[in-house]
């Protein structure tokens, strides 16, 4: 190999490292490519969970708006509320301990 060849296979290979750093390093190379593929797919879970939150909430407006012993039930178990033929017991607080 002549001297001419050897300086045209390393001006080759040179030219060849130098595109694929580009290619790897440049702001629209491979590694920014996976950074904005992750934060899409972060946004994606992100969004199928308040998707399913909005689902569940419609749910629970809907049942509020239709089904009278739903709302009885959340009156009951979240209000300590009680029906008119109803009679709710409650504990006493202990507090023996806190009289000197």
């Amino acid at each position: 190999m002549t001297t001419v060849e050897k300086s045209g296979l390393y001006l080759a290979v040179f030219f060849i490292a130098a595109l694929l750093c580009l290619m790897v390093f440049s702001e629209n190379g491979i590694l920014d490519h996976r950074a904005l593929s992750q934060k899409e797919q972060n946004a994606q879970d992100q969004t199928r969970m308040v998707e399913s939150e909005n689902h569940k909430l419609e749910y629970e407006i809907n049942m509020l708006k239709t089904d009278m012993e739903y709302l009885k039930h959340l009156a009951k178990h979240e209000h300590d509320m009680i029906e008119e033929d109803e009679l709710m017991f409650k504990d006493k607080p202990d507090n023996k301990g806190d009289t000197p």
